[in-house]
C-alpha cells in the first residue's frame, strides 16, 4: 500500500473526526449536563428549605394562637375609660381599709398608646409602714393592670414605724373599645 497525500489527508480527517466530535459535541454536552446537575442540586436545596418552612408553619400557627390568647387576656385586664372611676374607688377603699391618710390624690393627664392608655395618679399617703406594705400588696392583687412608679418613702422623725409615701400609680385602660368588664 502506497501512502500518498490522499491517504495522509484521509488519515488526518479520520483523526480529526473524534477530536472535532469531542470539542463540538461531547465537551459542550458534558458542560450542559454539569450545569443541569448544579441547577437540580440548587432546586433540591430550596425544596428542603421549603419543606422545613412548611413544617414550621404549623408551629407558627400554634404560636400565633397562643399569642392571640395572651393579647385577649391582657385586653380583658384593661377597663374601658368609663370604668377608671371604679378602680380609683377600689384604690381609695384599700387605702382607707389600711388606715392610711391620703394627703394627695390627683389624676394626671392620660398618656395614649397604641390600643390602650395610661392614667397616672399622683398619691401622697401617710401612716404605718406595715399598713402601707399591705396597701401595696392589695393594689397588686387588683384584677386590672396597674403599675406604681416614682415612689419615695420618708420616715416620720416623730413616730417610729410611721412614714409618708409619695408615688405615682398608673392604671392602664382601653381607650379604643369601650367595654364593660367588672
Amino acid at each position: 500500500m502506497k501512502f500518498g497525500i490522499r491517504e495522509l489527508l484521509f488519515l488526518g480527517l479520520l483523526a480529526a473526526l473524534p477530536v472535532g466530535g469531542w470539542l463540538w459535541i461531547f465537551k459542550p454536552a458534558k458542560e450542559n449536563f454539569q450545569k443541569q446537575q448544579e441547577l437540580i442540586a440548587a432546586k433540591e436545596a430550596k425544596l428542603v428549605r421549603l419543606n422545613k418552612a412548611t413544617a414550621s408553619i404549623d408551629d407558627l400557627s400554634a404560636e400565633v394562637d397562643r399569642l392571640a390568647e395572651a393579647v385577649s387576656f391582657f385586653e380583658s385586664k384593661l377597663p374601658g375609660q368609663h370604668e377608671i372611676h371604679k378602680i380609683l374607688e377600689q384604690v381609695t377603699k384599700i387605702a382607707d381599709a389600711q388606715r392610711l391618710e391620703t394627703h394627695l390624690f390627683k389624676t394626671l393627664k392620660p398618656k395614649p398608646f397604641a390600643g390602650y392608655s395610661e392614667q397616672p395618679i399622683q398619691m401622697d399617703v401617710y401612716g404605718d409602714f406595715d399598713a402601707y406594705y399591705q396597701f401595696l400588696l392589695e393594689v397588686e392583687k387588683l384584677p386590672r393592670i396597674t403599675k406604681i412608679q416614682k415612689m419615695s418613702l420618708e420616715k416620720d422623725p416623730k413616730q417610729e414605724g410611721v412614714m409618708s409615701a409619695k408615688f405615682t400609680l398608673s392604671i392602664f385602660f382601653d381607650h379604643d373599645n369601650e367595654k364593660t368588664n367588672g
